[in-house]
């Protein structure tokens, strides 16, 4: 945050360009890392409608991009987290809890395709193991997107619509179990989290598994079904 002069008392606005769908990890990131949430805006719509709809737009000199080997860990940092991480993810330990000893506790949904899930359609990575999570229930990332006919995912659908997904998904949204979302790799599930959050669920009870199935599907001792 220090190299790309974000502080905490900032406003930030996320958003992306057109097919950009990770917009939501961002504003998640920045949430599980303690950003004032009244200081915290995810834009829907892309920088292109943005742009069509007569928004300005800077076109000078750029900030350059941060690479995580380039920055200097033994400065003290100016922007502080005030928000633990684990609130907000979990790992393959705390996603195997909650499909045997806590399973009547806790829901796993997850953000892959059907046929992904189904194990009827291969992973986009190398050398995982096809299927899912026992007990896990399925809910497409894009089915909670306004995808118009271009296909850019970067506008929820409306609350209403958006809870009867959920529904229909067999996913109870004001439900005081936790949550776990899971996807392919950790970026889509801040999807089903964003979206839970913006239908009421307290965030406390809901957690992003940040490995997803590259990481459980890459264990060979994991379950799957």
């Amino acid at each position: 945050m220090d190299s790309l002069d974000i502080s905490n008392a900032n406003r930030v606005i996320i958003y992306g360009s057109k097919g950009c769908f990770a917009t939501p990890r961002t504003w998640y990131t920045f949430k599980a890392m303690g950003h004032d949430p009244t200081k915290l805006h995810l834009m829907q719509g892309s920088l292109e409608e943005w742009e069509q709809k007569g928004g300005s737009i800077e076109d000078g000199p750029a900030k350059q991009s941060i690479r995580a080997t380039d920055l200097d860990m033994s400065k003290i940092s100016t922007y502080q987290t005030t928000y633990p991480s684990e609130n907000q993810f979990c790992d393959m330990k705390k996603v195997s809890q909650a499909i045997t000893e806590d399973s009547a506790s806790s829901i796993v949904i997850d953000a892959r395709s059907l046929a992904r899930f189904k194990a009827e359609a291969p992973e986009p990575r190398p050398n995982l193991r096809l299927g899912r999570m026992p007990g896990a229930f399925n809910l497409p990332f894009n089915s909670l997107l306004e995808m118009d006919t271009e296909s850019d995912p970067t506008k929820f659908k409306s609350v209403t619509e958006m809870r009867a997904i959920f529904q229909s998904a067999g996913v109870d949204v004001d439900s005081d179990k936790t949550i776990i979302c899971s996807c392919g790799s950790g970026v889509t599930a801040s999807t089903i989290a964003t979206a839970l959050e913006a239908c009421g669920r307290d965030p406390k009870n809901t957690l992003v598994y940040d490995g997803s199935w590259a990481d459980w599907g890459s264990d060979s001792d994991t379950l799957i079904e």
